[in-house]
């Protein structure tokens, strides 16, 4: 019996809380500083999504295609030469067609007039001999005569099939591209089945606008080998192309496509990673997006626009600890002199309850911009978080002074007027605030929630309504409704609000059905 009774007390005392409320004209309503409900709840974030958008994202940038980065093919690296000569008919049993000069580390040899090329005349030389000589001017540097040298090879045997590919590389070093190409081609018409010609010409393509005959090249070299590190490394800059021509016309899934076989096969690409984040993001692919752009940073942190797309994909996945400690990069890489950096820094600190911070972050946006609205809007909507609502009505001010038509600035300082008992103020912005966005659901809900407080009920209900005709699902706005309609003696509405909310906020719900019934609801 002392248990049922202790009950009674408790339900009888919530009771009368609520009939002392609404006999005071001041009904427990769901104020929204969220998008969700919060029954006063000063710690909950407001629906206002300032500061996005501030740095330009990179899918409103065309992607440009990336160069070869090689300047020059180094022997030592394709040690190729070595395993596809062969021995020089003429060569004397030292193994030397000619006399060492020593400052070049060069044979001294002749060519087939007789003619030195830099010392005496030791014998004539036959074409794997001019061949042999072009790979000793070759690895020596002396590109324009080790050309001349691969000339006389090809023109003692016209099918000498390395010593094009020699000529063509040759020519690659010499960065006369149109002669590698033409060199490559012939090199591979006298043996078809030849990675390495193939990834020669394709290479070459590389260094020039010619993409889709880069891709083919390379895309055959490595079908002849596909372990061949170079022609990974090529290939990969060949679909990097490939992909930043798809979504530059806007085929975003077939960048995506490019893309992923580019750091397939260049592990550390890290400008491939970023442009895949890039294509992801826009076919709102947002948790893909984080993804590659993360392992865009982990490669090459110095990546400004890369970190500023992490941290505003961030932000729009509600990851907000991620996003403040992206922009934390940001500010590190650009300096601390950016004030949409530090603005939308703090609001991914506010969106994470960390409002101290926030408000740090917000003043030092104001500093950076003395005329920037959204930061002091953002700062009035830190203030209210914190509590301090007398605090946030200057910046609040200063914010629909400088951008009268903010609907985020009416919004948040019509919350603070709420809170300070100013209820003319309050109401008078957040029709202000829905006049300049209609569509937004928590204006709406704190209009009606601003005409209860003044006891305009009619008003107040068309408010709740047009805000759950706007998100049917807003448990809210059905608690402010239930709660006009019984105060204007709709019982029965405020029973049907009541079933609404049950599935929607259980808790809300209850304080709903007390105030209606003056008793707990049954349970089951």
């Amino acid at each position: 019996m002392r248990k049922h009774s202790t009950c009674s007390r408790v339900a009888a005392s919530t009771v009368a809380l609520i009939l002392t409320a609404i006999l005071t004209a001041a009904p427990l309503l769901a104020q929204d500083i969220s998008g969700g409900a919060g029954v006063l709840v000063a710690s909950a974030d407001v629906e206002a999504k300032l500061g996005k958008g501030i740095f330009t994202p990179a899918q409103n940038k065309p992607h440009a295609v990336r160069p070869l980065d090689k300047k020059i093919i180094v022997r030592s690296v394709r040690a190729a030469h070595a395993t596809r000569q062969t021995s020089a008919g003429n060569r004397q049993s030292s193994g030397n067609s000619g006399t060492s000069d020593k400052s070049t580390g060069v044979s001294k040899q002749t060519d087939i007039s007789g003619g030195p090329l830099g010392g005496e005349v030791r014998h004539v030389l036959d074409a794997e001999g001019w061949n042999k000589q072009g790979d000793d001017l070759f690895d020596a540097g002396h590109y324009d005569k080790a050309a001349e040298s691969y000339q006389q090879a090809i023109k003692m045997k016209p099918d000498y099939a390395d010593a094009y590919l020699n000529l063509g590389e040759t020519y690659f070093n010499l960065a006369r591209y149109d002669n590698a190409i033409e060199a490559d081609k012939k090199a591979i018409a006298l043996r078809s089945d030849w990675a390495e010609a193939y990834r020669a010409l394709g290479t070459a393509y590389l260094k020039t606008p010619r993409s889709a005959e880069a891709f083919d090249a390379l895309k055959k070299a490595f079908d002849l080998d596909s372990k061949d590190p170079e022609t990974r490394s090529a290939f990969g800059v060949a679909y990097f192309n490939r992909g930043v021509a798809a979504y530059n016309e806007e085929k975003y899934e077939d960048a995506i496509v490019a893309y992923q076989q580019a750091v397939n096969l260049k592990a550390n690409y890290a400008e491939a990673y970023s442009n895949l984040g890039d294509s992801y993001r826009r076919v709102d692919k947002l948790t893909e997006a984080a993804d590659a752009y993360k392992h865009a940073v982990a490669i090459n942190p110095n990546m400004l626009e890369t970190q500023s797309n992490l941290s505003l994909v961030y932000d729009k996945l509600g990851r907000y600890p991620e996003a403040a400690e992206a922009y934390r990069k940001v500010i590190q890489l650009k300096g601390d002199n950016d004030a949409e950096t530090s603005n939308n820094m703090g609001y991914a600190l506010g969106k994470s309850k960390r409002w101290s911070e926030a408000v740090i972050a917000f003043k030092r946006a104001i500093e950076l911009k003395s005329d920037y609205a959204e930061a002091y809007s953002n700062l009035g909507w830190a203030y209210n978080n914190l509590g301090n609502y007398a605090a946030a009505v200057e910046p609040l001010q200063k914010a629909i002074h400088y951008k009268p038509d903010l609907p985020e600035g009416h919004f948040n300082i019509g919350l603070a007027y709420s809170h300070l008992n100013q209820k003319p103020e309050a109401l008078a912005e957040f029709q202000q605030a829905t006049k300049l966005k209609p569509n937004w659901p928590a204006a709406q809900n704190d209009l009606g929630y601003a005409y209860g407080n003044l006891g305009k009920w009619k008003e107040a209900i068309a408010a709740h309504k047009e805000a759950i005709h706007l998100k049917p699902d807003y448990a809210g706005a059905h608690f402010n409704l239930g709660v006009a309609y019984l105060v204007t003696g709709k019982k029965k509405d405020a029973d049907a609000e009541y079933q609404i909310l049950k599935p929607l906020n259980a808790g809300m719900a209850i304080q709903l059905y007390v105030m209606i019934y003056k008793k707990a609801p049954p349970q089951g």
